[in-house]
């Protein structure tokens, strides 16, 4: 009896293995995504007015994942935004037009945001930059609200 008991725990140990959690729903997906996308579109929004200091409240950086910009990799997103923020300082205006943009569901916590698009930056002395970007951004639900956790961004060559 006794090894029929050890026979049956061990087998639902096995089997309980196997099992996936119940996937997300379709309209929990749509839902999910839509937040993401509203939380990108209000970061897209301050970028472009250069408002540096909202957008930081759109990172959360407690993992610590680290954040790579142009070739650059940075430990921490202080160390990032105040290189932003040093070579910001001759841009007068900034505009960004996203073409392609997809959001990928991992879970109900976690996500993927990846897109690319044309910047215009406009300095002070009067020069005007245009080029290519390709972003990608993780994103965790993190006290009810959608922050990045870490990101990858580039410009085109």
């Amino acid at each position: 009896m006794n090894k029929l008991a050890v026979i049956f725990i061990a087998a639902f140990f096995c089997v309980s293995l196997q099992t996936k959690g119940q996937p997300l729903s379709p309209d929990l997906i749509t839902s999910i995504e839509n937040e993401i996308d509203a939380t990108f579109q209000k970061m897209v929004a301050l970028a472009e007015k250069l408002d540096y200091d909202a957008l930081n409240q759109g990172v959360d950086d407690y993992h610590k994942a680290g954040f790579l910009v142009n070739g650059n990799y940075y430990a921490d997103y202080a160390t990032l935004i105040s290189a932003v923020k040093a070579g910001a300082q001759s841009v007068s205006k900034q505009k960004l037009v996203l073409k392609d943009k997809k959001i990928t569901v991992l879970n109900e916590q976690v996500a993927l945001l990846t897109a690319s698009g044309t910047s215009q930056v406009n300095l002070y002395d009067g020069r005007e930059f245009t080029g290519d970007f390709y972003w990608s951004f993780v994103y965790e639900k993190i006290n009810g609200e959608w922050k990045v956790i870490q990101s990858h961004q580039s410009r085109g060559r």
